[in-house]
């Protein structure tokens, strides 16, 4: 349930932001990003110690799976599932 918090603050930082603004945030902002940016890091961290997941394979095994489901040259500028590509 942490988790959940934390992530829905870094959320809040860019939830009515354009993506330009989002890229040119003021040092504050930046501050505050990497500060609910640590949080989300420190609970996964923590629950993937406390369920005995190597979190850096299983992100690897992920990127992996979505290469697969997501080949770039049909993923690439579209937002659509990897069943409507």
């Amino acid at each position: 349930m942490a988790l959940t918090v934390e992530a829905a603050e870094l959320q809040e930082i860019f939830q009515w932001l354009t993506e330009d603004q989002s890229r040119g945030l003021s040092a504050a902002a930046m501050h505050a990003v990497e500060e609910e940016l640590a949080d989300v890091f420190i609970y996964t961290l923590r629950m993937s110690q406390v369920l005995n997941i190597d979190i850096l394979h299983a992100a690897e095994n992920k990127l992996r799976r979505n290469a697969q489901k997501y080949p770039i040259e049909k993923a690439k500028g579209t937002p659509k599932k990897y069943d409507e590509l």
